[in-house]
C-alpha cells in the first residue's frame, strides 16, 4: 500500500468537500470512537482492616432519595433520552461519512444532505451492528450497575455495611478482574468495526454478515491495519499536542483576572469581569477542541474507507 498517496488522497478528498467536517463533527458526537474504560480503586493490601463507612450513611442518602429521587429519575430519563438522540445521529453521520467518500472517489458529486440521507438510510443496520459488537460490554454494565442497585438497597434496609465495606470492596474486585477481561476484546471490536461499518454500507451486507466481512478483511490484511493504527495514533498525539500549544495560551488569558489577584496576593473573587472571562474562554475552547475532534475524525475516516476500498479491491 502507498500510505503516503492514501494520506494524501483523503486529505484532498476532505479538503476539497468540506461539508464533511460537519459530518465529522456530528460523527464525533459523544466521542469520536469507542472507548471501554474499567477503573475501580481497591484497598491498600498494608492497610490494616476494611474501610469503614459511617453507620448513617445510608440513612442520609435514604432521606435524600426520599426528597429528590423523583427529580434525579427525571434528570437521568432526560439525559437517557438526549444520548439516544446523539447516538443516532453520530452513527447516522459516520455512515454518510463513508458513503460520501466512496462515491467522491467514484466521481460522483455528493452533498451534506445526500451524504446523511445515506446514513439514515442505514441506521437500523448501524444500530444493530453497534449494538452487537457491544453486547459483551453492554451485558457487564448491566450486571455492574444490577450488583450496585442490589448492594445500596440492602445496605439501606439492614446496615450491612455499617463499619464494615469488605463485601462491597469484593463484589467490586470481581467485576474489575470481568473487566480487565473484556480489555483484549475490546481491542479486537474496535480494529473490526471501521471494516464492518464500510461492509456494511458500501456492500449492503446484512449486519451478522458485515461483521464477517469485517473480520475477513482484517485477518487477510493484519499488517497494513496495524500500521494504520500506528499512524492514527501518530496522528492523534500531533493533533492533541497542537492543540495544547494553542490552548494553554487560551487558558491562560481566561484566568487572567485570578492569576493576577493570586500574584498580587489579593483575594480571589468572582465578579463581573472574572466570570465574563471563564465563559468566554471556556466557549473559545470547547469550539477549538469540537473543530480539532470533528477534522480528525473526517480524516480519519477518510483514510479508512480509501484503505477499505484498496483491500477489497486487492482480495478481488
Amino acid at each position: 500500500m502507498d500510505y503516503g498517496n492514501l494520506f494524501r488522497r483523503s486529505w484532498d478528498i476532505v479538503w476539497q468537500n468540506k461539508y464533511l467536517f460537519i459530518l465529522g463533527f456530528l460523527a464525533a458526537l459523544g466521542g469520536g470512537g469507542r472507548g471501554n474504560n474499567f477503573n475501580y480503586s481497591f484497598p491498600n493490601s498494608s492497610s490494616s482492616g476494611s474501610p469503614n463507612i459511617p453507620a448513617d450513611a445510608f440513612a442520609e442518602f435514604r432521606d435524600f432519595w426520599a426528597q429528590y429521587g423523583g427529580m434525579v429519575l427525571g434528570l437521568l430519563c432526560f439525559l437517557f433520552i438526549l444520548g439516544i438522540v446523539f447516538w443516532l445521529v453520530r452513527l447516522a453521520a459516520q455512515g454518510g461519512l463513508i458513503e460520501s467518500v466512496n462515491r467522491i472517489e467514484a466521481g460522483e458529486k455528493m452533498s451534506f444532505g445526500k451524504a446523511f440521507s445515506a446514513g439514515v438510510a442505514r441506521i437500523w443496520s448501524l444500530v444493530g451492528l453497534n449494538l452487537l459488537l457491544n453486547l459483551p460490554f453492554i451485558l457487564v454494565g448491566l450486571i455492574f450497575a444490577g450488583i450496585s442497585v442490589s448492594i445500596l438497597a440492602a445496605g439501606s434496609n439492614s446496615g450491612m455495611f455499617a463499619g464494615n465495606a469488605s463485601p462491597f470492596f469484593g463484589l467490586m474486585a470481581c467485576v474489575g478482574l470481568l473487566a480487565c477481561v473484556l480489555i483484549p476484546l475490546g481491542i479486537v471490536i474496535a480494529i473490526i468495526q471501521p471494516f464492518a461499518q464500510r461492509g456494511l454500507m458500501l456492500k449492503q451486507l446484512g449486519v451478522v454478515e458485515s461483521i464477517r466481512h469485517g473480520w475477513q478483511v482484517v485477518r487477510e490484511n493484519i499488517g497494513d491495519v496495524i500500521l494504520l493504527g500506528v499512524a492514527f495514533l501518530m496522528i492523534g498525539f500531533l493533533f492533541g499536542f497542537l492543540t495544547f500549544v494553542v490552548t494553554v495560551p487560551l487558558a491562560f488569558l481566561a484566568a487572567g483576572p485570578f492569576i493576577l489577584d493570586a500574584i498580587q496576593g489579593n483575594e480571589i473573587a468572582f465578579g463581573v469581569t472574572e466570570v465574563a472571562s471563564l465563559a468566554f474562554g471556556g466557549i473559545c475552547l470547547g469550539l477549538l477542541a469540537a473543530a480539532v475532534n470533528s477534522a480528525l475524525t473526517t480524516y480519519r475516516s477518510a483514510t479508512v474507507t480509501l484503505a477499505y476500498q484498496y483491500f477489497v479491491e486487492k482480495q478481488a
